[in-house]
């Protein structure tokens, strides 16, 4: 519903309609530029392909422009806001909010703070860095060829039994397999942590660094997640569409 702004008189209420204007601005100011940056890295690669004589074809320079700018931007992006928000809860977490029965709020369904600042040895800092190549490393093997999306999508075919179950495999194995994996992964590494952190016998400082860590990895399994799923599904409409 949008909000309602009263008149001078405090007899009627009209609509505040800066917020859907304020929305459709920003998508006039990005998506047009936005689109045309995509078409010129497209048109540029396959300039570049063919100065280097190899055979490109527009589908798979667009696939592969995709895949590079969700990798190298969507991901950080998304991590950034995922870390925000899983900090958000853990407030929330702490202050007892859930303790009263109130349910978990919708994801980014609220506004939230800035994380706070937690202090970040070099060694944790060389971990984060070579988690990023790996993850970035991961993405492009898998999406950037336009020929894995086809394996990709013939296997999903093979296993499946019409449209709805096709999309159900293909977003269990490029969203929830990574998901669930990571965190598992995650939860087994930083179990130490996890007892330390409710021991409740560690300086404030430490648990903020602990929980800091905990919170940093959750969220990057889950902007991993997302970003796979999106380069899947970019990939696979690419494939459909246009090829």
């Amino acid at each position: 519903m949008p909000r309602t702004t009263p008149t001078r008189k405090g007899k009627r209420f009209l609509p505040d309609l800066a917020e859907p204007f304020r929305s459709i601005l920003l998508i006039l100011v990005i998506v047009p530029p936005g689109v045309i940056g995509i078409g010129a890295l497209c048109i540029g690669l396959l300039f570049a392909a063919e100065g280097m004589g190899r055979s490109l074809t527009f589908e798979e320079a667009f696939n592969g422009v995709l895949a590079v700018l969700m990798a190298l931007f969507f991901l950080p992006l998304c991590h950034a806001g995922t870390y925000r928000w899983f900090w958000h809860i853990e407030k929330k977490r702490q202050a007892g909010h859930f303790l009263s029965g109130a349910a978990m709020p919708d994801a980014f369904s609220e506004p939230t703070e800035p994380p706070p600042a937690v202090p970040i040895s070099l060694g944790q800092r060389t971990v984060y860095a070579l988690l990023y190549l790996a993850a970035i490393g991961l993405l492009l093997f898998v999406y950037l060829p336009l020929g894995h999306q086809a394996v990709l999508q013939g296997f999903i075919a093979r296993f499946s039994s019409g449209r709805a179950s096709a999309g159900s495999l293909a977003t269990l194995l490029t969203a929830w397999l990574p998901l669930l994996g990571g965190m598992a992964v995650v939860m087994l590494a930083l179990e130490g942590d996890m007892k330390k952190i409710r021991s409740g016998l560690l300086d404030p400082t430490e648990t903020l660094r602990l929980q800091g860590r905990v919170e940093w990895l959750g969220a990057f399994v889950t902007a991993f997640a997302m970003t796979s799923l999106l380069c899947f599904m970019f990939g696979a409409m690419i494939a459909r569409y246009l090829g």
